[in-house]
């Protein structure tokens, strides 16, 4: 399969995840980039959630898009409808084909006498996402870009399913994103006391995950994490990526990303879903209030705001 190869150049990537929830929300996610009806702010990547019930509706709204925004595919396992035939990966969904690990469940499945099982239906369920996404968008085979819902691409299992998925798609991987962040960065910027103690927690989960997980991506022949990632700002300021706190980190991240001669990207979710009877399974309390809450119209306005394209323009300059 061929690679998409990367000039080593510094390559800002302001993204949003969960495109395709509802069409009001995703219409929320396009006010954030330049060149959208209506739109105004630094958003030029989005990732697209398959397995919405108004996947069609959403994607429509991309139809004539900026050549700029690029846009993947937002693997999710652990909120909503599968997009494979429930009977092809019962490990993973319940009898109306909702997902019902979680996190915890897809962790722990990762190891133990059906983790070969449970890695081959996350292998369908991958492929079918792609497929879907691509289906829709051909365009994308040739620079395929993917991440993960709730990051849960780095747990071991997932992590070897999406690979595998990717090979089996054909296309070209172009973008994989690596959620591990740079702790120095948030160090010496001295934004690391406004950090929740959760986000610690998952900080240095992922960080440890991608320690194996680095092995894995060596040895799979598909491109490297230098060549197919990014230096990534997402999870210690999760759910509050304010222009404020971003803007702060902005120029030690930048310079961390030039060291390592990669890309930087920030990870916003600024689509806030207006009640929960539309969020992808409304039975979930904890994901809905993320996809509900005020954090989302936090990250909206940092993305259009003039103080942080001010900040932006700064470290560029």
């Amino acid at each position: 399969m061929p690679f998409a190869r990367k000039a080593i150049q510094m390559d800002f990537i302001f993204h949003a995840d969960d495109f395709g929830i509802t069409p009001e929300q995703s219409r929320r996610i396009l006010e954030c980039c330049d060149g959208c009806p209506g739109g105004r702010g630094l958003l030029n990547s989005l990732s697209v959630l398959a397995g919405s019930p108004r996947f069609e509706e959403c994607a429509s709204l991309l139809d004539g898009r900026p050549e700029g925004l690029r846009v993947g595919v937002h693997l999710n396992f652990v909120e909503g409808p599968c997009c494979a035939d429930p009977v092809d990966v019962p490990l993973l969904v319940d009898e109306k084909g909702m997902f019902k690990l979680g996190y915890g469940g897809l962790l722990a499945g990762s190891w133990g006498a059906r983790s070969a099982e449970l890695r081959r239906q996350l292998t369908v369920e991958a492929g079918a996402q792609i497929a879907r996404v691509v289906g829709r968008f051909p365009e994308l085979a040739g620079h395929l870009r993917v991440d993960g819902h709730q990051h849960t691409q780095l747990i071991p299992a997932v992590f070897d399913a999406t690979l595998e998925a990717v090979r089996r798609s054909g296309c070209t991987l172009e973008y994989l994103r690596i959620p591990a962040e740079p702790t120095g960065a948030f160090l010496r910027s001295g934004v690391a006391g406004t950090v929740r103690p959760v986000n610690w927690v998952k900080h240095a989960l992922l960080n440890a995950l991608w320690r194996r997980d680095r092995r894995a991506l060596a040895a799979s022949g598909l491109p490297s994490y230098e060549r197919a990632s990014a230096v990534f700002c997402g999870v210690l300021f999760s759910g509050h990526m304010d222009q404020g706190r971003v803007s702060c980190v902005l120029p030690a991240l930048t310079d961390e990303a030039r060291r390592r001669e990669m890309p930087l990207e920030l990870l916003f979710h600024p689509g806030r879903v207006a009640s929960a009877t539309e969020c992808l399974n409304p039975a979930l309390p904890g994901f809905v209030e993320f996809s509900c809450g005020e954090g989302r119209d936090v990250e909206h306005d940092a993305l259009r705001s003039e103080e942080l394209r001010a900040s932006f323009e700064a470290v560029c300059g």
